[in-house]
């Protein structure tokens, strides 16, 4: 090689080295800064106060005999609800409805069904919750309804359970037996400690009347294994799924009661470890039943009362009855700690907060949360960490679940990246975290919002607890010329869940919150379908993946309509022994010749005897997309694109550019 030609190419060379290292010095300088520019908060806790949260605590009970002369339980009765609130910090009533008067009656009256509706209103208006038992003796002699009328009331009754849902805590199976605790009944197996025919069909008739995203309480768990077919407890994986398995919780009607409270346990020693685990995902709650002093003072002391509620996670119980109990633990200050511990008490441990983003750009969110109550939530309950500055609010949906936040000390890690939107205004917004009620009907009312126990953060006006951080929020974020949905349209690549969820089928329901009910075990399920409309701007090919809970395996429909028209189709299924994505041999879909614009995304369930509940479909583009680099300060008014080196680049080049003052990759 002649030796010039050999010097020009190798300072060629090192010119490109360089200004690679040039190019990868920057990058890192950029995720230096990004990592760098935040900071941290440490909380201090607070474990002593007592103040009102919803869906947990003591309760008070409340209702009475139905007739139509007094058709209420709750409505009458605000005395006695302003001082549970007042006195015992109190956010749940047990209501409990005995429908005496119409046990051998096949029709409700209307004023009755009626009042049910004005019952819940008063709660609602209280900021408190129900938890709804229905039985129809208070005798032993068990002089219940036979099953022929109870289904009637049940059908009658369902539509009212619906409408009232925001309100409605949890559900107990009552309606059997004196009471509705299942026992001394003369219609359903007198004093039948186990799951029969007869008391199945009131299950079953429940779980399909009661709102799906509500639990329903049985009184031993005997019962509930007898019903499910097995006594393998609750798992995280099966947990929110809308099975009867994940529906079904407990509630012990004669806690700490000598060591098998009264008959709720037949075996201690494999019952209590299988309600530990349950307990974390169903709730449990109930009354002691110890009347008698030197009994209480034996069985329900500080000690054993504590741990028993720590290690079975209880959620709520009586704080009157019974009262030789109760009173001694006001008396001995076991009503105070279990005040604070009962349910769940979120404390914030530490953050660590972008300080400053752009509109329209990621805000960095890493957290830590102590759950230092006994239980968990159990209803689904967003989490949005919440950007404030004067009367301007704007909500940034956390992906986690705050019924995952698991008790008894134990510290749940927040860390996700948060899109601000593209029209917050430049300026200093402080921080808020807020966790309102899931329903809309509620969701603005503070007294639903869950107030975290540490000092110094709650705002009662909003419901919000403050972080005590701010971030700055400048103008023009994001890529270069970044796709805008037109409409409710959803830009794809994305998560197609029931959050966005555009429209699906009129007999359509949810298992519960989270997962699509695509139809009984019927072989009738072809119809139900659920369709999101989709922005497409990247034509080409998308990997398809879909999350969800499969007994039985799938098969699932996806189609991709314009104006109700099919003009692609991608079909997959999930078999019982593997999990793979079918299409031809591909788990792509073929987008490529698609021309951008919105379409309505279509899935249906196609697998005939089966009862899948998807929970999301995803999909991912499978190739690179433009993203945003750096920021630059140069003319953000040309469109010209330039390489590194300064020189005009068509829409060809790939690699690093500069286009309107940022860098991007392309």
């Amino acid at each position: 090689m002649h030796i010039c030609k050999f010097f020009t190419n190798f300072a060629a060379d090192i010119e490109i080295i360089c200004l690679m290292k040039k190019v990868f010095s920057l990058l890192v300088a950029v995720c230096m800064t990004a990592a760098l520019s935040a900071s941290t908060v440490n909380y201090t806790a607070d474990n002593t106060s007592i103040f009102t949260n919803p869906e947990r605590g003591f309760i008070t009970m409340i209702g009475g005999v139905l007739s139509e002369k007094n058709p209420y339980g709750v409505k009458g009765n605000e005395s006695s609800l302003n001082k549970h609130a007042s006195n015992d910090k109190g956010s749940i009533v047990l209501v409990h409805y005995y429908l005496t008067n119409y046990r051998k009656t096949t029709t409700i009256p209307s004023k009755i069904l009626n009042a049910f509706d004005e019952d819940m209103e008063v709660l609602r208006s209280k900021g408190m919750k129900a938890i709804i038992r229905f039985s129809y003796t208070e005798s032993s002699n068990g002089d219940d309804a036979a099953w022929s009328y109870v289904k009637e009331h049940i059908r009658q009754y369902k539509s009212h359970w619906q409408a009232n849902a925001d309100v409605i805590f949890c559900f107990q199976a009552g309606i059997v037996g004196a009471w509705g605790e299942w026992y001394y009944t003369k219609n359903y197996g007198d004093q039948q400690s186990t799951m029969n025919s007869s008391r199945r069909l009131v299950v079953d008739s429940l779980l399909a009347a009661v709102p799906a995203d509500r639990c329903i309480q049985l009184r031993t768990p005997l019962f509930k294994t007898g019903y499910v077919g097995n006594t393998k407890a609750l798992t995280a994986e099966e947990a929110y799924t809308g099975t009867p398995k994940a529906r079904l919780g407990h509630h012990n009607d004669a806690f700490l009661y000598d060591y098998d409270n009264m008959g709720t346990y037949s075996d201690t020693a494999k019952q209590k470890p299988y309600l530990a685990q349950e307990t974390l995902y169903v709730p449990i709650g109930g009354e002691t039943d110890i009347t008698e002093a030197d009994k209480a003072q034996q069985w329900a002391t500080y000690e054993k009362t504590t741990a028993e509620m720590s290690r079975l996670h209880w959620t709520f119980i009586q704080s009157g009855y019974a009262e030789t109990t109760t009173n001694m633990w006001r008396n001995n200050g076991t009503f105070d700690e279990l005040n604070r511990k009962l349910g769940y008490r979120y404390q914030l441990v530490n953050g660590t907060y972008s300080d400053q983003v752009a509109a329209g750009g990621k805000l960095a969110v890493k957290m830590q949360i102590r759950n230092a109550g006994y239980a968990p939530l159990y209803n689904e309950r967003p989490a949005y960490i919440v950007l404030k500055n004067g009367t301007k609010t704007y909500q940034l949906k956390l992906a986690a679940d705050p019924r995952r936040w698991l008790p008894n000390g134990q510290i749940a890690t927040i860390d996700e990246q948060l899109t601000v939107p593209s029209n917050v205004p430049a300026g200093t917004y402080q921080l808020y975290l807020y966790l309102p009620d899931a329903y809309a009907s509620i969701a603005s009312n503070p007294k639903y919002a869950v107030r975290f126990a540490n000092n110094d953060i709650w705002d009662a006006n909003t419901g919000m607890n403050k972080l005590n951080a701010s971030v700055t929020v400048t103008s023009g974020s994001g890529p270069v010329n970044p796709p805008q949905p037109q409409g409710d349209a959803i830009l794809l690549p994305a998560t197609l869940n029931k959050a966005n969820v555009t429209s699906y089928s009129s007999d359509m329901t949810w298992y519960n919150t989270d997962y699509f009910d695509f139809g009984p075990d019927d072989g009738a399920n072809l119809d139900r379908w659920a369709e999101w409309n989709v922005e497409l701007r990247y034509p080409g090919e998308y990997i398809m993946s879909a999350e969800g809970y499969y007994p039985n395996g799938h098969e699932w429909q996806v189609a991709l309509l314009n104006n109700n028209d099919s003009i692609a189709g991608f079909h997959f299924d999930r078999t019982w022994d593997k999990e793979s994505l079918i299409e031809n041999g591909s788990t792509n879909w073929v987008l490529t010749n698609i021309p951008k614009g919105v379409y309505t995304i279509r899935v249906t369930n196609v697998f005939e005897w089966s009862q899948p509940k998807l929970k999301s479909l995803t999909l991912q583009y499978d190739g690179e997309l433009p993203m945003a680099i750096e920021q630059l300060t140069e003319d953000q008014t040309d469109n010209t694109a330039y390489d590194l080196l300064g020189r005009p680049v068509d829409d060809n080049y790939r690699g690093i550019v500069i286009m309107r003052g940022r860098k991007i990759l392309r």
